[in-house]
């Protein structure tokens, strides 16, 4: 969009305690901040982990409650000489809140 997000992708997900996860198509890019998005139910996020095409994973320190249609913080992603690298999955595990129903988890990425 206008302000330099692409969505990487969307899950919607449905479960006390899960894990899911995204697969991103290279040909979006090298990416060097990703935010997550809830929308139409409440859900805790417990962990989150990032695959690159290099093999190399970061894991990311932050569990957050998200109440319906909020996201996280920005997250930086990690750069290898100055240049970010190519992802290719985003999994993350967490679980809905009592009384919740089916969430969309979006992922949003900036170069």
């Amino acid at each position: 969009d206008a302000s330099g997000w692409t969505m990487i992708g969307e899950r919607s997900v449905d479960g006390k305690v899960d894990t899911d996860q995204i697969e991103i198509s290279q040909k979006l890019g090298k990416f060097t901040k990703i935010v997550f998005v809830v929308l139409d139910s409440d859900l805790e996020m417990i962990s989150t982990d990032v695959l690159f095409v290099s093999g190399k994973k970061f894991s990311p320190e932050f569990k957050q409650v998200f109440r319906e249609d909020t996201r996280t913080r920005v997250l930086d992603l990690p750069v290898v000489a100055g240049k970010p690298e190519i992802l290719r999955r985003i999994s993350f595990k967490y679980k809905n809140l009592a009384g919740g129903g089916k969430a969309r988890v979006q992922v949003w990425g900036r170069n």
